[in-house]
């Protein structure tokens, strides 16, 4: 019942602790499109050339793959929930 109850609260504060940073995209194309495409296209850019990371700007790369693809970027929703949990030395 021990072993239950730990890993019941190991796996609760992983999840409460994942934070990740949004980017938005908008539809430039002239057809309706929902979200599965943009997974999908969301999914090719980022084996192409890796997915964005957490907290570090999106690169131009990435943007102009996304482009390509029919998404133009419009913003990244920042999560600051975390923000000052760590300190930076240096």
């Amino acid at each position: 019942m021990k072993r239950l109850a730990l890993v019941t609260l190991l796996l609760l504060g992983s999840v409460l602790g994942a934070h990740a940073d949004n980017d938005v995209y908008t539809n430039i194309t002239k057809q309706k499109r929902g979200d599965d495409v943009l997974q999908v296209d969301t999914s090719y850019c980022s084996q192409t050339l890796g997915a964005p990371q957490s907290g570090v700007p999106t690169s131009q790369a990435y943007k102009t793959c996304m482009r390509t693809r029919g998404w133009r970027y419009s913003h990244t929703v920042r999560d600051h929930s975390r923000d000052g949990m760590y300190s930076r030395s240096g």
